[in-house]
């Protein structure tokens, strides 16, 4: 599928880039961005979706073939990693978002995305390093913290052996971050964020088996 209808293409639309001396440039951006949109076919939006499916399935599957995960019984009976390889992924989930953030205007910039009159994608790098740096200080203080009692392996669906409000309390603290990272990872499908997708998902393992070392340690006591 073409990126633009038939008898048009890339030059054409950037041929119309508005002038920032001219005087109506507001109005000449607002003509530029209609035509865009009436030039542009839906090939991208296909592209993004279909690459994320793609990289989403692609995941999931690495993650059961490389835990021999052939049948519903045996990945009811996942166990988690221990403390090191928790350690260990939680970084690696970080490393890739870094570089998942400068793959992803480095592949929209190649691909034609960013109109020629928007500001510099410096800024949106700029900020997404100062975030992501944050976010991961902060994650391992949090996930560190919470884990230091724990002990692992556990099995991943660690269910309690009977209803408690320890249990509950668990289920409640873990469900909204859970809930979070779910429907980000699902964006993250649609828009096609290609390296952010394997971190997200890896990100919602790392909960459950927060919770999965917490219902362990009630179903001991």
């Amino acid at each position: 599928m073409p990126a633009f209808i038939p008898g048009k293409s890339a030059n054409d639309l950037y041929a119309l880039q508005p002038e920032y001396s001219s005087g109506n440039a507001a109005e000449a951006r607002k003509a530029y961005y209609a035509t865009e949109e009436a030039w542009r076919t839906s090939r991208n939006s296909w592209l993004d979706f279909g690459s994320g499916v793609a990289i989403s399935s692609l995941t999931i599957l690495l993650f059961l073939r490389a835990n021999r995960v052939q049948t519903w019984a045996r990945f009811r009976r996942l166990k988690t990693v221990g403390k090191s390889g928790f350690v260990i992924w939680l970084n690696a989930g970080w490393a890739v978002l870094f570089a998942a953030l400068f793959w992803y205007y480095h592949y929209r910039g190649l691909r034609g995305d960013f109109r020629p009159m928007a500001d510099t994608i410096a800024i949106p790098l700029m900020y997404g390093l100062i975030a992501l740096f944050g976010g991961w200080l902060v994650s391992n203080a949090l996930f560190l913290l919470a884990l230091r009692p724990a002990r692992l392996p556990a099995l991943l669906f660690e269910k309690p052996k009977y209803n408690s409000w320890p249990a509950v309390l668990v289920d409640a603290l873990v469900f909204l971050p859970l809930m979070f990272t779910g429907l980000y990872t699902v964006a993250t499908i649609i828009d096609g964020d290609h390296l952010t997708i394997p971190a997200a998902l890896l990100f919602f393992y790392l909960l459950l088996m927060l919770r999965a070392v917490y219902m362990r340690a009630i179903n001991e006591r």
